[in-house]
């Protein structure tokens, strides 16, 4: 057992009042609260709309592929073992990343760089080399831009290393969830610590600057016991930034989560009391805790960007590269422009009839209004930083800002009362406590926000 981290100074009562559905806040507005008229031509006016500025963009590719379905999984991803398949998505993928190209021009310049999935290890190596030169031939990737993937080990080689390396990729994201192979066998997912371990020390070699370690705390069939042998073993490697997410179960949404009995879900204060150990564990190896659910080393990008108040959360987590476009390539993606949301469509045959005919597959999205830019702000600044000081924003975005913390000081006082946040003399800052559920404290700022009418995931 590793050691626990006290909860006395959280009641029972306490924790029911906090563990309430809520979203994560990887955008705001969220989803469910987008408009459905939201189109192509939508997202080429505001593709325009961006042109003139300056910044470089950020790309996201999704590479929807694995080999099987993790039954914990709520990702967007496609099961197949046909090559046919994957090779028809990479065509269709490239077609996109060249009229994208196309569409920004002259703005063209690349910051971050990142592919998710799916698996986008599911690709071969060859088939990686393909697409980055696709890319590299169609926009400008900058040589201090940060470019980062999301591995799994076990259908990941030393040559998918190899080509990431020769393309100057500098960081890895590695999928563990749980290292305990009775949860890894219950929930279809098969990847052993020496394949991990062996697979990180092969890509530090090679030069990789930050590795990124997911974990899953309230995982089905997993214990305080199972998941503390996880910590140490995780702790042998020593990620430099660790996502510690919770388990979201959602049957009604995804049909393979109904395979999974309700009596082996922990919640409530089992599954606060898992977290909050796994919090101290971290922290007494000498991690900082970001944000409600990362931890990063000090000598890391994503610490440091905290320390200059530069980080920023979007629909990849919290990220260094503050004030970029996030652009979106690939089926489901979800762009992020200043102005606008765009998603492209979730069938696959649809998204390759789009990016023939438009270049994107805009399906649906949001179109940005000056209130909402206004509170995307107030709550990304608090989930980023943890604080809310009303001469800061004033300084940032006007007195109307201001007026807007001004009416939420009654519930802020409320806040201050359970412990969730200090009163500072610059304004209100989070407690160890508030960090835990500060997505609850962000939400007064969503004028969104109806817990009864969306699905969200619990705070815990």
């Amino acid at each position: 057992m590793i050691e626990q981290e006290s909860i006395e100074d959280i009641k029972v009562g306490e924790i029911e009042k906090f563990d309430l559905r809520v979203p994560r806040y990887t955008s705001y507005p969220t989803v469910p609260n987008w408009k459905s008229n939201y189109n192509v031509q939508n997202y080429l006016d505001d593709i325009e709309k961006s042109k003139h500025k300056e910044e470089s963009l950020s790309l996201y590719l999704h590479i929807p592929f694995c080999i099987r379905r993790c039954l914990f999984c709520a990702c967007n991803v496609l099961v197949t073992h046909r090559e046919d398949r994957v090779e028809r998505y990479l065509s269709v993928l490239k077609e996109e990343i060249r009229k994208t190209s196309e569409l920004y021009l002259p703005r063209n310049e690349v910051i971050q760089l990142h592919l998710g999935g799916g698996t986008p290890t599911h690709l071969t190596p060859d088939q990686l080399k393909d697409l980055f030169t696709t890319i590299w031939t169609n926009f400008k990737v900058l040589k201090d831009a940060e470019l980062s993937i999301e591995i799994h080990p076990s259908v990941t080689s030393d040559e998918h290393i190899d080509v990431l390396s020769e393309f100057n990729f500098n960081r890895i994201s590695v999928g563990v969830q749980d290292f305990d192979p009775e949860v890894q066998e219950k929930l279809n997912r098969f990847q052993t610590f020496e394949e991990t371990n062996s697979l990180i020390e092969y890509s530090r070699e090679k030069g990789f600057e930050s590795v990124n370690m997911d974990l899953i705390y309230g995982l089905p069939y997993q214990t305080d016991e199972n998941f503390a042998k996880t910590l140490r073993l995780v702790n042998t490697i020593h990620p430099d930034r660790i996502a510690l997410y919770s388990y979201a179960h959602f049957p009604t949404l995804f049909r393979h989560h109904k395979a999974i009995p309700l009596n082996v879900i922990a919640k409530g204060s089992e599954k606060l009391n898992r977290f909050l150990s796994a919090r101290k564990f971290f922290i007494n190896q000498d991690y900082e805790q970001i944000g409600f659910d990362h931890f990063s080393t000090k000598h890391d990008g994503l610490w440091q960007s905290y320390e200059k108040k530069t980080l920023r959360r979007n629909f990849m987590g919290y990220t260094t590269k503050a004030g970029t476009d996030l652009i979106a390539l690939g089926y489901s993606g979800i762009s992020e422009l200043e102005l606008a949301y765009a998603q492209n469509s979730k069938d696959m045959a649809e998204y390759e009839r789009l990016i023939e005919k438009y270049g994107t597959a805009t399906v649906k999205g949001h179109s940005m209004s000056s209130d909402d830019i206004l509170h995307k702000k107030l709550i990304m600044d608090f989930l980023c930083q943890g604080e809310i000081n009303p001469q800061v924003v004033e300084s940032r975005y006007g007195l109307k800002a201001v007026n807007e913390i001004n009416s939420k000081v009654k519930i802020l006082d409320e806040f201050v009362n359970l412990g969730l946040l200090q009163v500072t003399e610059a304004g209100w800052e989070s407690t160890s406590k508030g960090k835990i559920f500060s997505r609850i404290i962000a939400s007064v700022f969503d004028q969104y926000y109806d817990p009864g009418k969306h699905l969200f995931s619990q705070s815990i």
